[in-house]
């Protein structure tokens, strides 16, 4: 039978599993969000936590010249239970601590885990995940990059951009960075790895100096969506979308 957590899961992609909430920890899952929104103060280049979502994550960094992109390999099931009581215990005891690690996880879906983490589809995992990476050695130092007066950072939720202005600055973060990232146990996931480098692209947008731009690919799977679509509000979204990223890139929809 299912957790009484949860009601049904599927399998998005090869190793990634999503977890639909019974009624009962939808409810649950919203007084924990309140809580911890409370009392903890999301980082302002954590983007999907805030309006604006991944386009304004990538519009951050335009003004940079060297850009790297890290991605955060399982990273919801990288967080345990113990991961998450460590990071809310200063804020909340490690009473109420513990009690949101336990409700708030689900087993391991490897067959060697014996671990309880954090699921995907949760309401409360978007804002527990970030709590437990700002609190690791990894989220430390993502942190001290951000205030550095050349450097920019963005985190959407396990994808991470920076940008700098000479190769040697993006060189020495992209250092720091993994080394961190073993240390504090989040494994990056080294197919995905861009940079240092003067163009990358992240959630099929082209980055590089001034310049966002939706990838050939994107653009032609957005332009196929629009011709075969009677709706008008598709259609709006879609080219608003687009406009959002690029306006001048619209004008193949004209």
């Amino acid at each position: 039978m299912p957790d009484p957590k949860w009601i049904d899961k599927f399998e998005l992609k090869p190793g990634t599993w999503i977890f639909v909430p019974s009624e009962e920890s939808r409810r649950s899952g919203r007084k924990i969000k309140r809580l911890l929104e409370s009392r903890w103060a999301n980082p302002d280049y954590y983007y999907h936590l805030r309006e604006g979502g991944h386009v304004q994550a990538m519009k951050s960094h335009t003004s940079g010249k060297y850009f790297l992109h890290l991605d955060l390999r399982q990273f919801f099931s990288s967080i345990n239970r113990s991961r998450i009581t460590r990071s809310l215990k200063v804020r909340l005891g490690y009473k109420n601590a513990r009690e949101i690690a336990k409700v708030s996880t689900v087993p391991g879906q490897t067959p060697d885990s014996s671990a309880f983490v954090l699921p995907f589809g949760f309401v409360q995992s978007p804002v527990l995940a970030s709590i437990c990476l700002r609190h690791s050695k990894l989220g430390k130092t993502l942190h001290a990059l951000s205030k550095k007066t050349q450097t920019k950072v963005s985190v959407y939720v396990d994808d991470i951009i920076i940008s700098t202005q000479s190769a040697e600055e993006a060189q020495d973060a992209l250092t720091e960075v993994k080394a961190a990232a073993k240390r504090s146990r989040f494994p990056l996931n080294a197919d995905k790895e861009e940079g240092p480098a003067e163009q990358i692209t992240a959630f099929n947008i082209k980055l590089s100096f001034s310049s966002l731009t939706l990838s050939e690919e994107r653009l032609s799977q957005f332009l196929k969506a629009y011709r075969e679509s009677d709706s008008q509000r598709k259609k709006e979204g879609i080219l608003g979308y687009i406009e959002s990223v690029n306006s001048g890139q619209s004008a193949y929809f004209l």
